[in-house]
């Protein structure tokens, strides 16, 4: 393991996340880095939002599936709908304020899948959000932030409800959900939206 220095513009421009391509050391199959302080996180749900932006302008058609406890289901759906099943990655918690306060940021070089991997822990497990990664691209030019991951646990009445959140830039998203009622087996259920043509089969 080997420490490096990443710079970041101010904002990252809202679509990419660096300027500055890591060292790759001799030997090592990846790198770490504890950058808590960098002085800025990522901005996570201005990177969604502006992928959310792009699906307004560009995507033909947005495709929705459904699978609970293996039941299989698939739509298409209008941007209303769309925009509200996207805002359930738009959490309160990835604030840039209360985000740096509350969540430590380490980063991760992957040479075998050659992606740059941002890791932001809670400091303390009183919210929801339990944990959120940032895999980005590296590139000479300009790097790109490939994918986003959180997970969440919390409860609604007597049921305790786990997610698992994956966002991938300009493709799609799911969200996997597993709720647990006190008395009751659980149900698992998978929604993935999908608005690449070319994933629609996956």
């Amino acid at each position: 393991m080997k420490r490096i220095n990443l710079l970041f513009p101010a904002l990252l421009l809202l679509a990419v996340a660096c300027k500055h391509k890591p060292q790759q050391p001799a030997g090592n199959a990846e790198t770490t880095q504890d950058s808590l302080n960098s002085g800025t996180y990522l901005p996570i749900t201005d990177l969604i939002k502006n992928d959310i932006t792009k699906v307004d302008t560009y995507a033909g058609a947005i495709l929705k599936k459904m699978n609970t406890n293996g039941k299989k289901d698939s739509s298409y759906i209008q941007p209303a709908e769309f925009h509200k099943l996207a805002s359930q990655f738009l959490l309160p918690e990835l604030d840039s304020a209360s985000f740096h306060n509350h969540f430590t940021e380490h980063s991760l070089m992957d040479e075998t899948t050659e992606m740059l991997n941002f890791i932001y822990s809670p400091k303390d497990a009183d919210g929801s959000l339990r944990n959120v990664m940032v895999f980005l691209q590296p590139s000479l030019a300009t790097d790109q932030v490939k994918r986003v991951y959180m997970e969440r646990s919390f409860s609604s009445g007597d049921t305790t409800i786990e997610q698992k959140l994956t966002w991938k830039m300009m493709d799609y998203f799911y969200v996997l959900t597993i709720r647990q009622p006190k008395n009751a087996p659980a149900v698992t259920s998978m929604e993935k939206v999908v608005w690449d043509p070319q994933s629609f089969a996956d």
